[in-house]
């Protein structure tokens, strides 16, 4: 538990170290953007965050319970690396995203988080660790649609939801190595999630 406060943190401090640091910052070019039209889908794509991760807290205690400290690990580190890259990569919003005014956005620097996108990384993160037959399969479909959804609504660019992607997938494959013979409970789990 402590990890993941800790990432979180860090993550948090780099985005307002970044929004005090930065004066401005650029948008760039995306050409998969460029041919895709804009979608007002901030309140839905809020309420799909909101339903995902309710959906996946009553999977994973039904399933997992005991390895929640292995999973807030996971996060942690997501977080705490998406941090430094927030740090280190400071770019504004799409060329063409709507205002910062017009846009139903819960999140406090929304004008300038974006590489990798933490809200698809996370998603397929958690998404990772569903073993469920039928459930793993349309959690990772959810995650897809929703990062498909953020870049029609021009939350981000094409690299921020490959770069979500990768990073949690290299978490999660860090984790598994490193991490998983101390956190997760029963051997036999283990298993599961190596297969």
């Amino acid at each position: 538990m402590i990890i993941g406060g800790f990432g979180v943190a860090i993550h948090m401090m780099a985005l307002s170290i970044t929004d005090r640091l930065v004066p401005v910052f650029p948008s760039i070019h995306d050409v998969v953007l460029e041919r895709l039209p804009r979608l007002d889908l901030f309140f839905i794509g809020e309420l799909f965050f909101a339903a995902f991760l309710i959906c996946f807290a009553v999977m994973y205690f039904r399933e997992r319970p005991r390895d929640l400290p292995y999973l807030l690990v996971m996060l942690g580190i997501f977080y705490a690396a998406r941090g430094v890259f927030l740090l280190l990569l400071p770019i504004g919003a799409p060329l063409d995203a709507p205002a910062l005014a017009d846009r139903f956005v819960l999140y406090p620097f929304a004008n300038h988080a974006y590489f990798p996108g933490g809200h698809v990384g996370i998603l397929f993160l958690m998404s990772r660790t569903i073993q469920h037959r039928l459930f793993h399969p349309l959690f990772i479909t959810a995650t897809i649609v929703f990062g498909i959804g953020t870049m029609l609504a021009r939350a981000h660019y094409t690299a921020d939801i490959i770069g979500g992607l990768l990073l949690a997938y290299a978490v999660e494959a860090w984790a598994r190595r490193h991490c998983a013979r101390m956190f997760l409970a029963p051997v036999g789990e283990l298993n599961a999630i190596e297969h």
